[in-house]
């Protein structure tokens, strides 16, 4: 069931890999750091416990030095198929002027076609306003970003991991 129009949005694409190498890709934290957030962003530290109830963090350091602690945990994981988990914005990130975000669900469906993956990714927010704010600070043009990077990553091959 999508989520309503007014908290969400989505984005599709199609990698050029298995089902399971692209899930892979989403579940292995050495993999993850190499394709995760913006262009020319490092990630010092991602930590995943890929389960119902696991927690995640993975902290992204830009170019400029910011560190943005992404965390949250899972609450469905179908291998190949689906994983959705909930992030908990960090209050201390300074475009949220003291006020963060509410929590929000990101579900990642994986569909094989052929030795091709469709990915539909959605992310849905607490509130319409949180959505906007979001949009309005690059959210979904960091995912973006980061999809590029995975699409990358699977050109160098997808178990690379160096």
């Amino acid at each position: 069931m999508s989520a309503p129009a007014d908290r969400s949005f989505a984005i599709e694409r199609i990698f050029n890999a298995p089902v399971e190498r692209v899930f892979r890709l989403w579940t292995d934290p050495l993999l993850v750091a190499q394709w995760w957030g913006i262009r020319d962003c490092t990630i010092p530290l991602c930590v995943l416990d890929v389960r119902v109830g696991g927690r995640w963090r993975i902290d992204m350091l830009t170019a400029g030095g910011t560190l943005y602690r992404n965390q949250g945990s899972y609450l469905e994981v179908v291998e190949n198929v689906r994983l959705s988990y909930r992030d908990e914005p960090d209050p201390e990130i300074r475009e949220w002027a003291g006020k963060p975000p509410g929590r929000s669900r990101h579900t990642v469906s994986f569909t094989a076609s052929g030795a091709r993956t469709h990915v539909h990714f959605e992310v849905t927010l607490a509130t319409a306003a949180d959505r906007e704010r979001l949009l309005a600070l690059g959210m979904r043009g960091g995912w973006m970003q980061s999809f590029d990077r995975l699409e990358q990553l699977i050109g160098k091959g997808a178990d690379y991991a160096g």
